[in-house]
């Protein structure tokens, strides 16, 4: 009774860096995103009621393409069907059941990105027996030193665990300031003339319609053509509310405490 979940307008995704090899063949990125079983992530260790993710802006977010299923759409297939394409990939890249391939997830230090890490390297590893995939933490700071796009490939993780929340409720503020070229956060060190050429344009779009179809070009680019992100889930808010408190609530700047109310009479009688 006391229970509240919510859409939250944050993605969780892992990304690859491109520029280092293996995952510098997008037949490879692809592979690994489509063995993700993400509903299986939600329903045995998230348990939140997150919503599986195909593209990174989030639900709620203008320019999102949640609902968009032609984009993204392999990865809403039939879990066995992916598997078997992911297997044929990897094969025909010239690593049969992942032979030869070493593979680094990498993840900032939490108990939660360390579950998610385990549960989906062990899809990784049933899927690509042969494969020798570990997994790393580091410390945040750390961490953003380790992937910043001008740091060393050689001390990167193949595949890094991020997620993104939104500053403002536009898809500029996820795909421009994230994965354009010139972004400081660009981990992925994904260079692509148009992809940022339609993002910089759709900053200067005054049509919505048109900026809509920017944006879902640039997911398609993103997600699909250059398999630059495998996005995993969409959040939710989960809290626990008493009945004496009224909460307000934010989807975009956070929970605005001081607006709270509490009926100190109700909560008087209930803790008697």
């Amino acid at each position: 009774q006391e229970l509240f979940i919510a859409p939250k307008t944050c993605t969780y995704y892992y990304g690859f860096v491109t520029s280092k090899a293996p995952f510098d063949n997008p037949d490879i990125r692809r592979a690994f995103s489509l063995v993700i079983d993400r509903q299986s992530l939600i329903d045995n260790v998230l348990k939140g009621e997150q919503l599986p993710a195909h593209s990174f802006v989030s639900p709620g977010i203008f320019g999102n393409v949640a609902d968009n299923k032609e984009i993204g759409a392999e990865l809403l297939t039939d879990y066995g069907d992916r598997v078997a394409e992911a297997q044929a990939l990897v094969a025909d890249a010239g690593y049969p059941e992942g032979e030869g391939l070493e593979v680094v997830l990498g993840h900032n230090t939490a108990e939660s990105h360390a579950q998610i890490a385990q549960a989906v390297q062990a899809m990784w590893q049933e899927a690509f027996p042969k494969a020798q995939i570990t997994i790393e933490n580091q410390e945040w700071a750390v961490y953003m030193d380790t992937l910043d796009p001008t740091a060393p490939d050689e001390n990167k993780p193949n595949i890094y665990r991020l997620g993104w929340c939104t500053d403002y409720p536009d898809a500029n503020n996820w795909l421009n300031e994230v994965f354009n070229s010139k972004s400081a956060q660009n981990y992925a060190k994904f260079f692509n003339d148009d992809f940022d050429a339609l993002v910089l344009d759709a900053a200067f779009e005054t049509d919505s319609d048109k900026r809509k179809e920017m944006y879902a070009e640039a997911e398609k680019l993103l997600v699909d053509d250059n398999v630059v992100i495998a996005p995993i889930y969409y959040y939710t808010s989960i809290r626990m509310f008493k009945p004496w408190v009224t909460p307000v609530l934010s989807p975009v700047s956070g929970d605005p405490i001081a607006e709270w109310r509490i009926d100190v009479d109700a909560q008087r009688a209930a803790l008697k």
